[in-house]
């Protein structure tokens, strides 16, 4: 996948774990305009959708191969990039239960089969939904877009996991599915940016729509297609009344 692409969907995943963060979210929960509760959820949801088509994208090297293979290879990089958040995180903390629960290297992971990775997958899965409102846990990697992402990819590997092997997936197809849906996300989150603005009633909410602005930057990871920072297009100014 092109540092573009992982550039949107870097972006895009920071303005989900702004917005569902403790801090923000009593900004617009259950608040006007409701729309933006609405959207979030749905952004949430289609951005994991898009984040697991590209893991699957980058475990199908080969340009094309075995969708069960894909789904497991797949798992097994987003729950071990998860795991060793958390185990970061809980050894920062100084939790040693928790820690002992997700150090996990990769090929510990990659040893589990079958009901035995849905198991444990789900496991650190679970640790992280709960660890993810703690202090500095988001800077550490534990997001909810990433629990999201998790979640997607569990779903998916349970889907096929039983099946016989032979269903192939293209790698190339699903590239171009990524960019596809990618761009519907960062028009959708340039549609966003009209409600946000409108939760300038309270302190809090001034934060937030700050924070929301410094999330909508989006940084150049790196590669061959990188160019610095973007920023994204800002909602024209209203005329101010003479």
């Amino acid at each position: 996948m092109t540092s573009r692409l992982q550039n949107h969907l870097n972006m895009i995943g920071t303005c989900i774990t702004v917005a569902q963060s403790p801090e923000y979210k009593p900004v617009w929960e259950g608040q006007e305009p409701a729309d933006f509760a609405t959207d979030i959820a749905k952004l949430a949801a289609d951005h994991a959708a898009v984040s697991l088509k590209a893991a699957q994208a980058e475990a199908a090297t080969g340009g094309a191969a075995d969708e069960k293979a894909v789904a497991e290879a797949t798992l097994e990089n987003i729950a071990h990039t998860l795991a060793r958040a958390l185990a970061n995180h809980f050894k920062k903390s100084g939790d040693l239960d928790r820690h002992g629960k997700v150090d996990y290297t990769k090929s510990e992971i990659v040893k589990l089969r079958t009901q035995e990775l849905v198991t444990q997958t789900t496991a650190i899965r679970d640790i992280a939904q709960g660890a993810v409102a703690e202090t500095d846990a988001v800077k550490r990697g534990i997001t909810q877009a990433r629990i999201a992402t998790l979640s997607a990819a569990i779903a998916a590997y349970t889907k096929v996991m039983n099946a016989p092997r032979g269903q192939i997936v293209n790698r190339s197809a699903l590239l171009k599915e990524v960019e596809t849906d990618t761009a519907a996300l960062v028009e959708f989150v340039n549609d966003m940016d009209d409600l946000v603005l409108q939760f300038d009633t309270t302190p809090t909410g001034h934060r937030f729509m700050e924070a929301w602005k410094r999330a909508r930057i989006i940084v150049d990871v790196g590669g061959s297609n990188g160019g610095g920072e973007e920023k994204p297009t800002p909602p024209p100014t209203p005329e101010q009344p003479k």
